[in-house]
């Protein structure tokens, strides 16, 4: 008769059957003794599903075009300090844990959107850039398009674009068009 054998807690080896309570009896450990740990995990952290999972959603980050656009990030923190906040009843007080919760998510609420800030002036341009620019622009302008009617044309249609949308303020400083106006 096969026994498990393993070594137990008192230092003796263990005389289960081989495999009892396993779906492989007579053979290996007893299910006290890792008899079951063959088997996939189905749940938890060691499951394969979850790496999968994991490693679907390492790939969708990898492959993300904006990977330094943190909008989304900035949503989900906010949505979970609001749900926080939504567990309490209304004109009841928060206990200092409490209330230190709600500080440290406001906190690092405020910490991710002086990042998202830092993130959108170092790659936006300085006025001196867009006023260079438009000067550039205008000399080109001046040298590729001869005729007045274009010309016109082409300014105007290029006042209509930078035009901030639902207002009548213009994206841009005005720039010089070398035209009489």
């Amino acid at each position: 008769m096969n026994v498990c054998g393993a070594k137990t807690r008192s230092g003796t080896p263990c005389k289960q059957k081989a495999g009892w309570g396993t779906d492989h009896v007579g053979e290996g450990r007893c299910k006290l003794h890792g008899g079951c740990a063959g088997r996939p995990i189905i749940t938890g952290r060691y499951s394969i599903k979850h790496r999968l999972s994991l490693a679907n959603k390492v790939q969708d980050f990898i492959e993300d075009p904006e990977p330094a656009n943190l909008m989304s990030e900035l949503a989900l923190m906010r949505a979970l300090l609001q749900d926080y906040l939504d567990r309490f009843p209304d004109g009841i007080s928060l206990t200092m844990k409490s209330i230190g919760h709600v500080y440290s998510m406001v906190d690092d609420i405020s910490k991710l959107v002086e990042r998202i800030n830092r993130i959108l002036t170092q790659t936006a341009l300085t006025m001196a850039e867009v006023q260079y620019l438009q000067a550039r622009l205008a000399d080109l302008v001046v040298k590729y398009i001869s005729d007045d009617e274009q010309r016109t044309a082409f300014w105007d249609e290029y006042r209509a674009s930078i035009t901030v949308p639902g207002s009548s303020r213009s994206a841009l400083v005005e720039v010089s068009t070398g035209e009489d106006s």
